[in-house]
């Protein structure tokens, strides 16, 4: 649904208001950097419309465009228009920003310290609104696809044909090849449903940014035609399908281990950098100069010691272009931080002990966005890991068992369960990429890399807690 304005303008969908909420800590540090330096708000809207968070990015874009083009006064006025369009659920970051506009107008600095203050206030109690009220929303959602992944299957795959086997209960109204293509095409259809659902409900979904890498996925297709292999020779459909893609999912897993565990580190190396400007802004306060102060700032913990050493060179090495060093450095690991420094930076030309009390302020936000965020994580975590293990454990041990137990009865009667066994394993496969998708969504990460990791993690374990429970005798 997308929101229009009296004047028949277009702005932003629902969907995109709760994303607005996630970015408002991030825009409200951005603005306060320029307004607290002395720059004005029209300096401010166009370094969020050039270097701000996605949504935002278009909206102050359309602004800056609208005070150039004279569609509206000035920048003020066409920022507070757009703010007064936006929906309801973004009530929190119009707040924030209306907080911004009044600081960037106050003539006393205490004051103007005081409203960006409370600007970043709102923005952050938004934020964690937000997470509590999209946390308590997933309780239904992950029932229901907890309930649609383990009971309704094992219900349709092994207690009903069990029961109309033989003819002993009546004929079964249901065939097998309909039975079969409930489980393997209606069901995953409703849980995808759910889960695209979660996906946008998320008002802490980041942008996907990297695309898909087909590398990564035809690792996967082979594993079909090594299960044809396999099974040309032993006749064991459910066995062949198992062995293969358990096989190709742990050496995935192998693979793209080493990338993981980089990704580990420069998310480790971005927190520590996110501490750091607290620090920077210490060192600057007490009249240390701007070189020698981000040096050690970012060297002050030793996941960090690799970026000072290699800041203090491209220091050395940038011929006074501090900013380019820093972004050099610390730009790939994280751009934000990157750009906090280089605008105070630009301010320690200033003023030295200014640029501190700014680092200061900056520090200080960046804590309290991380405290904030790391309180919503926890808050989800448990939903998180209930999901990975049904797909991992509980699902594959339920299915397992009840084949494993009703096998007995189906040779009584002269049926099988190599045929419920082997669907089953199908269904475990597809369970186990949506739950990828599922956790992906959950932690607001739609990164195809990690989905793809979360897949190679999940396979193997899922099908040989399957594979073992089934090859219990009863």
């Amino acid at each position: 649904m997308r929101i229009v304005s009296g004047k028949g303008k277009e702005t932003v969908s629902e969907a995109d208001s709760r994303r607005l909420v996630n970015e408002a800590p991030a825009v409200a540090g951005m603005m306060s950097t320029v307004i607290d330096a002395g720059g004005s708000l029209d300096t401010a809207v166009r370094d969020i419309a050039r270097n701000g968070p996605a949504c935002s990015r278009r909206l102050f874009g359309e602004v800056v465009f609208a005070a150039d083009t004279r569609e509206a006064r000035d920048i003020r006025t066409g920022l507070s228009g757009m703010l007064m369009r936006l929906p309801a659920a973004a009530v929190s970051y119009r707040r924030s920003m209306q907080m911004m506009i009044a600081a960037s107008e106050s003539g006393d600095g205490n004051e103007r310290k005081r409203m960006l203050k409370d600007a970043a206030d709102l923005a952050l109690a938004g934020l964690k609104e937000a997470g509590e009220a999209y946390g308590a929303s997933l309780n239904t959602p992950c029932m229901v696809v907890f309930g649609l992944g383990i009971m309704v299957p094992m219900i349709l795959m092994s207690i009903l044909p069990m029961l109309n086997l033989g003819g002993m209960f009546g004929r079964s109204p249901i065939s097998p090849a309909a039975l079969s293509a409930i489980t393997l095409i209606v069901i995953p259809a409703a849980i995808a449903t759910v889960i695209l659902s979660i996906k946008e409900s998320n008002p802490f979904m980041s942008a996907a940014d990297e695309k898909a890498d087909l590398r990564y996925v035809m690792p996967f297709i082979g594993a079909a035609a090594i299960a044809f292999l396999i099974h040309s020779r032993t006749g064991s459909l459910e066995l062949s399908v198992t062995s293969a893609f358990a096989v190709v999912g742990a050496v995935m897993y192998a693979v793209m281990r080493p990338e993981a565990g980089r990704e580990k580190v420069r998310a480790e190396q971005e927190a520590c950098l996110k501490d750091s400007v607290f620090e920077l802004g210490n060192r600057l306060s007490s009249g240390e100069n701007f070189e020698n102060a981000v040096v050690a700032a970012v060297g002050i913990k030793k996941e960090c010691v690799p970026l000072a050493d290699a800041l203090r060179n491209e220091m050395l090495m940038c011929r006074g272009d501090c900013c380019a060093a820093v972004d050099t450095v610390i730009g790939g690991i994280s751009p934000t931080v990157s750009g906090f420094v280089c605008d105070i930076h630009r301010c320690s030309r200033k003023d030295i002990r200014d640029a501190g009390r700014l680092a200061i302020s900056l520090g200080r936000q960046l804590q309290d966005q991380e405290t904030v965020r790391k309180g919503i994580g926890n808050k989800l975590k448990g939903m998180v890991d209930m999901m990975t293990g049904t797909a991992m454990l509980f699902a594959p041990l339920v299915l397992g068992m009840s084949v494993a137990m009703l096998r007995p009865l189906a040779d009584l009667v002269g049926g099988g369960a190599g045929d419920t066994a082997a669907i089953l394993v199908v269904y475990l496969i597809e369970l186990c990429v949506l739950t990828a998708f599922l956790t992906a969504y959950l932690k607001g990460d739609p990164g195809f890399k990690g989905i793809m990791r979360r897949i190679a993690v999940a396979l193997p374990v899922s099908l040989s807690v399957f594979h073992l429970c089934t090859s219990i005798a009863f």
